[in-house]
């Protein structure tokens, strides 16, 4: 029973940063999976059961700044990605998972704040279908490879190529679900998932993701930016923590 209600709060929390980031939620929920003693390899597929029903419900909240016009491209080089990195999981080893964790927090956080690191880059990026294609297929190889959806990634990379915070993360949350349905499909194949934690989390995320969204569009692009460094770049640490000491 005290289970139940840890899974029921790892839901109600990362649907909430699924809503607020537009992050597939991966960068929260497998860690948080993995502390409950769940083994990793199952954290990456019961948290690609949930990600679905949570990033639909934050695309549908922000719907309205969704970016149409680049969301096809980004969509299909993100599923291509992470059709090759689910099939990674099943071959690397938890410890070069767990670096590669790391690796994406990092990159989040340079792509979050490229504009203030080298401006003269920033205002040279821009959307083109190539960029959209090379960063989504690879941001879902590195995300995918630890159970993500890529959404950890998608966000700071649109913002990389002068996509507005709140356009990026209705673009992302949109292309996330797309992605996590292909990954699931494999997991569910190798039979990875642990059914009654990922029922659980799934819906109680769909409750949190519907309330972190509302409170997105509330809130300043900065501070969502500041918020989605702190959350990623904790929780990235903690996963390296656990698997290498």
């Amino acid at each position: 029973m005290d289970l139940i209600l840890v899974y029921i709060l790892i839901g109600l929390a990362t649907g909430f940063f699924t809503g607020m980031f537009g992050i597939g939620g991966g960068s929260v929920r497998v860690p948080l999976l993995a502390m409950t003693g769940m083994p990793l390899i199952n954290a990456f597929a019961t948290n690609m059961f949930a990600i679905p029903f949570t990033s639909t419900m934050g695309a549908f909240v922000h719907r309205k700044n969704i970016r149409w016009d680049i969301v096809k491209i980004f969509t299909f080089g993100g599923v291509l990605g992470i059709i090759v990195a689910t099939f990674i999981v099943g071959i690397v080893s938890n410890q070069i998972l767990a670096l590669m964790f790391f690796f994406a927090a990092i990159i989040t956080v340079l792509g979050l704040y490229l504009d203030k690191l080298n401006y003269k880059l920033y205002d040279s990026i821009r959307a083109t279908p190539i960029n959209l294609f090379i960063s989504s297929f690879l941001g879902n190889l590195i995300i995918g490879a630890r159970g993500g959806s890529g959404g950890t990634l998608f966000p700071p990379m649109l913002k990389a190529m002068n996509i507005e915070m709140p356009q990026a993360i209705a673009t992302s949350l949109f292309a996330g679900i797309f992605s996590s349905l292909f990954a699931l499909s494999i997991y569910f194949l190798r039979d990875e998932i642990i059914f009654i934690p990922a029922i659980i989390v799934a819906i109680t995320g769909i409750i949190g993701s519907y309330f972190g969204s509302k409170t997105s569009m509330k809130t300043k692009p900065e501070i969502l930016k500041i918020g989605l460094a702190i959350v990623v770049l904790v929780l990235a640490l903690s996963v390296v923590y656990k698997e290498l000491f």
